[in-house]
């Protein structure tokens, strides 16, 4: 088994134990997080769906980011991460919402060079949980692989603390 393996086993073994239901909002890692997810052990048992919003119009309508606050941060913030997961939980009807959003590519005209994304985890209607990931990787594919990773890590992180 490699790594991935081996942490959607261990989620998957949580959440049947603790009847956790998992959906995710996604911009920057485009469906990748929920392709992931799917390949959990008992997948069907735990894990609901998801939604690639990857502009600021999909996540106004679909996931209620507040536009203003959308165009100031290119929806890459902190607070749109906290919304997106909190709403996902709303849309798909689950106890646990994972978000993230971010680039996976350098934007020379926004001055970003650094890859980055924020991280959020909702459980049963609350924030718990909220990160800033960084990669350096070279290709947008490999970024958002290494996003997804993290992402996962972060949650059974979480998992360990509660």
């Amino acid at each position: 088994m490699n790594i991935t393996e081996l942490t959607l086993k261990e989620l998957s073994e949580h959440c049947l134990r603790e009847q956790v239901s998992i959906s995710v909002a996604e911009s920057v890692t485009a469906g990748y997080l929920q392709f992931t997810l799917s390949q959990m052990p008992e997948a069907m048992k735990i894990f609901n769906g998801g939604i690639t919003a990857y502009n600021i119009g999909q996540k106004v309508k679909h996931l209620g980011i507040d536009y203003i606050v959308g165009i100031n941060t290119n929806c890459v913030s902190k607070a749109t991460a906290q919304t997106m997961a909190l709403e996902v939980c709303n849309l798909m009807n689950s106890s646990l919402g994972i978000a993230i959003t971010g680039y996976a590519s350098p934007v020379p005209e926004k001055n970003i060079s650094e890859l980055h994304a924020f991280m959020a985890i909702a459980l049963n209607g609350k924030l718990v949980h909220t990160h800033k990931l960084f990669s350096k990787e070279n290709s947008p594919a490999e970024a958002q692989k290494d996003y997804v990773q993290q992402v996962i890590t972060e949650v059974l992180a979480y998992f360990a603390k509660s």
